[in-house]
């Protein structure tokens, strides 16, 4: 197993650890435990994603890319000052250049990385399908968990951020968290079964053809 491999695996193997944990633990508990470990389970999902997002980012940039080699995808998502960087450099004597951009694009450049404190810390349908589009990979596998995705968010906010328990027998509240937990699980499945194509797949590249 080489290593990027063996990264993913890694993140996906301690994510799904804890929400196998929550499940366990949750068999028979109260309300108050069962809302706190919805917004476990919500952690994991943001946790998870920033995790795998970061991972490959960071072996991108291992990668020493040219601006021109990297997929523009990936630049607009992480670099879009790098757009503003090249019209600064247009000039009356670069225009009829037959290949104007072509030592600005020999640059070298590093992608921005996941500032875990600050971005992405509602992980609803919206942030996730940014970092699916940014990476170039297909949702079509989970969008039909979209608003299970941002039930859970809203769950963990009034819990988190509110301190709002929910209304309901711990029963349903059991089923609901069990219900979020497979969700997580199969987000963070799907994110890193289609990350462990991204370099053999050269999504990390532009497209020549």
């Amino acid at each position: 197993m080489d290593p990027f491999e063996a990264g993913v695996n890694s993140h996906w193997d301690l994510r799904v650890s804890t929400l196998g944990s929550i499940k366990t633990r949750s068999l028979g508990a109260d309300v108050l435990t069962l809302s706190a470990m919805t917004v476990l389970a919500y952690a994991q999902l943001e946790g998870g994603v920033k995790d795998l997002s970061a991972f490959v980012i960071r072996n991108v940039n291992a990668r020493n890319m040219e601006l021109g080699e990297i997929a523009p995808r990936l630049l607009r998502w992480r670099n879009s000052d790098e757009i503003n960087h090249l019209r600064a450099t247009v000039d009356f004597d670069m225009i009829g250049a037959p290949s104007p951009f072509a030592s600005h694009l020999k640059r070298r450049v590093r992608i921005r990385g996941i500032d875990r404190r600050f971005e992405f810390n509602q992980m609803n349908w919206a942030s996730l399908k940014k970092i699916y589009d940014g990476f170039g990979l297909d949702t079509g596998s989970i969008e039909h968990s979209a608003s299970k995705i941002d039930d859970l968010v809203n769950s963990r906010n009034e819990v988190a951020h509110l301190g709002v328990f929910p209304r309901v027998a711990a029963s349903i509240l059991e089923n609901q968290l069990r219900e979020n937990v497979a969700t997580v699980e199969a987000v963070l499945t799907d994110l890193g079964v289609q990350l462990l194509g991204f370099f053999p797949n050269r999504l990390h590249m532009r497209r020549t053809t």
